[in-house]
């Protein structure tokens, strides 16, 4: 359970970038660990337990607490698939971080901050945005450089 340790802790250290429409969260950069066919599943569930960890100090509560894990759920295993799937494995990783960030901003962006919190319509699309340069960028250079230590 390394991973959820990983996670909780960059998601508590750098929580004022890790929570709201405006969010940088570093972390998800892991959620592209299941992407390693030598992960798999014990990435998915050190990530999912890491999103429950890790905002349990978030601003917005039992919300997090609920929608974190969830949502950790949900990108860690469109990583696991886009993973397993044949061919070109970085054109796969791509539409696994495009994929996983459109579903961290629906479930987050739109069901959490903005039908919850009544957060601005812009939510999603933020969220989206962030995570997107966060997964494509840091995600992909973490798998990559697993990859090279023969993970």
């Amino acid at each position: 359970m390394a991973i959820a340790g990983v996670y909780t802790a960059l998601t508590i250290v750098l929580g004022y970038w890790s929570f709201g429409p405006l969010q940088f969260r570093m972390a998800d950069a892991m959620l592209a660990l299941p992407f390693l066919r030598t992960l798999g599943w014990e990435a998915i569930a050190g990530l999912t337990l890491g999103g429950f960890l890790g905002n349990i100090p978030s601003p917005f509560g039992f919300w997090d607490w609920f929608f974190g894990p969830v949502t950790n759920l949900g990108a860690s295993i469109i990583f696991y698939i886009a993973g397993k799937a044949p061919g070109n494995r970085v054109i796969w990783l791509v539409v696994g971080g495009a994929l996983s960030s459109l579903w961290i901003a629906f479930s987050i962006g739109y069901l959490e901050l903005e039908l919850v919190f009544s957060q601005p319509s812009w939510t999603f699309l933020a969220v989206f945005s962030s995570e997107l340069i966060i997964i494509l960028l840091f995600g992909s250079l973490i798998v990559k450089f697993a990859e090279r230590m023969g993970l």
